[in-house]
Formats: structure tokens, sequence, C-alpha cells
């Protein structure tokens, strides 16, 4: 039998928080985020004392992941051979990110479909845990099954404006894995940088990772005059996607192309479009959209061809290969002989035709290397590949999704209306200019929740298309992690549920009381979340500095 659980003082004050006040009774509720698709809980009898830990089948591969959950949460474990608390089983009759999950005051059953089902059915008991009436930490009589609605759970990480370090993107991947997100978008290459080591390449960092300034924070038309650069290198990649890996999270790469390019022309001068007037590429200093395009040549191509097979070795885990896309000025393609050459080659009646040749070519690359497609909804422009993927962010324009799942192409969902959280979230803001947004739309928690990611009047057998959802925090006016955290939660949480629960389980107060039940793991964790009902940060000491390398 495990010895009993000794706390340290910020643990107990965790469990205090989250388990309730000491009077409190062991049966209430659960407070999970997001909500299961089917629970029922015995509130009315004692359930399973962790007062003296865990035991786990030692064994099981699982025990080791399981280990590390309960002991972030608080709770001692041990492996044992035999009477273990927890028995884990397969069931191949459940979905692959499936679970069933039942509590009784003797035991602890987890079947799943594969280890992603499990390790979100630990997630779920050690959001369970409550208090019982001598302040031990105990789990409710409960029984589960539960399946995601949607494959697609993400969020996505800008580093080209302002990096995150390594140990950052680790923290926020711990917060993803509580909330059963399983995509961290990682947005590597733009205007004002390039973050991504290509050995083949290597100007692409030293040069095109380094812009000369940066907009003042709290004043975006002035220059600071502080040089910012800074890379990941290989070994990091591989470091954040192996963490990533080991709480079922999937890395999507993402290289902007043809438009963005400017760090990369910078570096490499010959890739963009030589023979225009006043051609003189460099690392952008400012934000926007700026012209400096790839230029539809071979010697492009080759360059893509051999920074995808570097990117194919860093990210094996990823069945996609994000390309951007968007926002790709055609004015320097109009003004090139090259590229007017090239349309004239290829029977192109335009310069939208011209990027659609250009992302096809790329996408016979990608797909070449077992990798698909996967890009922002401008990549339709000019016709759109039959197997790509796409973004669909302009809420301005609904007619691109009916389109694209019309054509047969898959979707995600990450509208600018609900689901850009670089965007202002209403009232309560503090007034300091560290707390600039891109602009003063208020897109609220409660915005995010009301989120249906299925496009209104799409066809039943065309909902499968739409894979899920994804918020993005661009981040030019965020330069480091309590910015970055405060822009996100609680909204991510919002977002969670809308990924996971099926639709006709949401309701908003009931949320609303469940979110309130997470804020302290949220202080216990350190987070600079955005307060739910007074805006006000958790932490309002916490500095907002820009962070370099």
């Amino acid at each position: 039998m495990i010895s009993k659980c000794t706390f340290s003082a910020t643990v107990f004050s965790l469990f205090s928080l989250c388990w309730g006040a000491p009077s409190a009774p062991v049966l209430e509720e659960p407070h999970i985020i997001p909500l299961p698709a089917a629970m029922r809980v015995q509130t009315g009898e004692s359930g399973f004392s962790l007062k003296n830990g865990v035991r786990l089948p030692e064994k099981n591969p699982l025990s080791r992941q399981a280990e590390r959950i309960f002991r972030d949460n608080g709770i001692n474990t041990a492996l044992v051979k035999n009477n273990a608390d927890i028995i884990f089983t397969e069931d191949a009759s459940l979905d692959r990110e499936g679970y069933r999950l039942a509590v009784t005051p003797d035991s602890i059953s987890i079947a799943s479909g594969s280890v992603n089902g499990a390790l979100y059915a630990l997630q779920s008991l050690v959001q369970s845990i409550a208090a019982d009436k001598n302040r031990a930490p105990a789990l409710p009589r409960m029984d589960v099954k539960d399946q995601p609605r949607f494959s697609w759970r993400g969020l996505m990480v800008d580093s080209c404006r302002h990096m995150m370090p390594v140990r950052d993107i680790k923290k926020v991947l711990n917060l993803m894995e509580r909330y059963k997100f399983n995509t961290l978008h990682w947005h590597l290459t733009d205007d004002q940088g390039w973050r991504l080591p290509i050995a083949k390449y290597p100007r692409l960092t030293t040069v095109g990772g380094t812009r000369a300034q940066s907009p003042v924070i709290g004043n975006r038309n002035k220059g600071d005059g502080i040089p910012y650069s800074g890379h990941y290198t290989a070994d990091e990649i591989r470091d954040v996607v192996r963490y990533a890996r080991d709480r079922d999270i999937t890395v999507i790469p993402e290289v902007e192309m043809p438009g963005h390019a400017s760090a990369a022309i910078a570096a490499y001068p010959e890739l963009g479009n030589t023979d225009i007037p006043g051609y003189a590429p460099r690392v952008q200093e400012t934000w926007g959209v700026h012209s400096y395009t790839f230029s539809p040549t071979e010697k492009t191509f080759r360059f893509l061809e051999d920074v995808i097979d570097e990117i194919c070795a860093l990210f094996p885990d990823s069945p996609y290969i994000h390309i951007g896309g968007d926002e790709a000025p055609k004015n320097q393609w109009k003004q090139s002989p090259t590229a007017q050459r090239v349309m004239k080659d290829n029977g192109l009646a335009n310069e939208h035709e011209l990027q659609s040749y250009f992302i096809r070519r790329v996408e016979k690359i990608i797909n070449s290397r077992g990798k698909r497609l996967i890009g922002w909804d401008e990549i339709q422009e000019g016709g759109l590949s039959p197997t790509a993927t796409m973004m669909v962010w302009r809420s301005q324009m609904p007619h691109i999704a009916a389109q694209t799942l019309a054509r047969g192409n898959d979707i995600v969902m990450t509208p600018n209306s609900h689901l850009y959280f670089d965007y202002d979230q209403g009232p309560g803001k503090p007034a300091a200019p560290e707390y600039e947004t891109i602009n003063n739309n208020q897109l609220t928690w409660q915005h995010v929740y009301g989120l249906e990611p299925v496009p209104q009047g799409t066809p039943r057998e065309r909902e499968k298309q739409v894979l899920g959802c994804q918020a993005n925090i661009w981040t030019e006016y965020i330069p480091n992690l309590p910015k970055w955290e405060y822009h996100v939660f609680p909204r991510a949480l919002a977002l969670a549920e809308v990924a996971w629960t099926p639709q006709e389980l949401k309701n908003e107060k009931d949320f609303r009381k469940r979110l309130d039940r997470q804020l302290p793991f949220l202080d216990a964790r350190g987070v600079n979340y955005k307060r739910p009902d007074n805006g006000a940060p958790a932490q309002p000491k916490a500095v907002i500095t820009r962070e370099r390398r």
C-alpha cells in the first residue's frame, strides 16, 4: 500500500481550491471541460479515495503516462504487480480518441480504442477530483462514455513576429493536453522572420531570422530601433515534437508561400522577382501585408523541394504541411517578365491562376513525400486541388466554405469572427499600452462558445469533411507568454468544448460554472488569464516585455 501522500503548501492550496471548501462533500458534479458526450455521476454515495494515492499496473505502458498526469495534479502513484487501482483495457469498438471510464469505491476502469482515448480518460479523471469530508482527495462514483465531435482541435502559435521559447511552448502543450486539444499549428516563417532551421540554406535563419527593428509596443507606427533575431535549432524542434507526441498532440508546421516570403527572399534574393523595378528585399520591420512573393521559377521549386524534405525529417508525425497561401499580393508578378512568361507558357489567364499553379506544383512535392497540403482559404483562388485541405478564416466570405465542401475538399474552421484570439476579448482590458491588440473587435469567451463549426446549410453527407476548428494567435502585439496567455484563456476553454462536446449538450450557463471551477487550476499553474467576470488579468503584476533569444 502506498504511504499517505504528503503535499506541499502549493499543492494543498490547489487541492483546496479545486476540490471545494473543507466541508464540501466528495460527490459534487465533476467540472470537466470539455463536457463529455455521456456522463452519469452518483452523488449520494462515497467514491474512490485518493488519500493514499493510486496504484498502477507496472507492466502496462499507459501507467507511465498515468504517473505523470496524476503527479502533475498532486496525487502520488506507485507501480504494482498486482491489485492495481486502475484497469486499462482496449476496446476496438470505440473511436480511436474515445473512451469509457468507470469509478467505484474499489477501482477505476478505463477502456479505450487507442492510447489517445486512455490519455483523455485520465484528463477527465484528474478534473473530477474533489475533497471528501476529511479534506482528502477523492473521485466521485461515475460512468463516462466519451469521444470528440471533431478530429481537429487546434491552437496556432505564431513564432515569426515574436518567438516563443521552447519552455513556453511546453507549457502551452501541457495546457492543451488538459483540455483535450490535439493539434498545435506552428507558424514558423513570414515577412518578419524565418525561425525554421534548414541545414541546406543556413542564410534563412542567419539573415532571414533577423529584422532591424520592430514597432514600439503601444505605438505601432514607430520603430523601436532594436534588432530582433532568433530561430529554433533542429534539436529544439525535435524536442517540441517529441514532447507533444507524448501528450497526443500533433505539431503541424507552416512555411508561408508564395506570399509572406520577405524573410526568405532577403536571405536568398534570387528566389524573388528580381526583374521588377526597385527590387530590394529585406526582412520586414513593420506588421501587415507586404508585396514580396516567391518567383514561380524552377529555381524556386527546387529550393522549396529541399525545404520540404527537411521539414518532413523534423516533423515526421505530421500528416500535413501547411503552406500558408494567404495574402499574396500579385503586383510583383504583374511587373515581372519572368512571371508573365510562366503564365503564357502554362496557359494561365491571370495571376490568381498563377498562384494556383504555384500551389499545385508544391502540392505534388508534398504528396510525393507522403504528406498532405493544407493552407488558408486563399489557396482556392484560381482553382483548388481536389486533395488539398483548406482552413477557412475569412468569416466575411461564408460562401468559401460551402464551395469547398461541395468540391469534396476537407476544411478546418478558423473564422476570424470567432477564433482569432489576437483580437480584443471584451471589456476589462488593462489600459496599459502593453495590452494593445490588433483591433478592438470584442471577441468574448461567450462569443467563442457560441460558434457552430459546421457551416449553416451544409448537407449532412458533407459534414464529415469539416475536420474541426482551431484558434489562431498572431503575435504582432503579443511579445511573450504572459500576454499570449491573457489572449488565449479563458477563450481556449470555450473552444475546447465547441470542438469536443456534442452540439446538443452545449450550455453556456453550465459551462460558466465549470469554467469558474477551472480557474484555481490556472492560478496554480501561473497562467495570466483574463478574468471572465471583470477582465483584469489573473496576475496583474505580470511584466509584459518583449522577450528575445
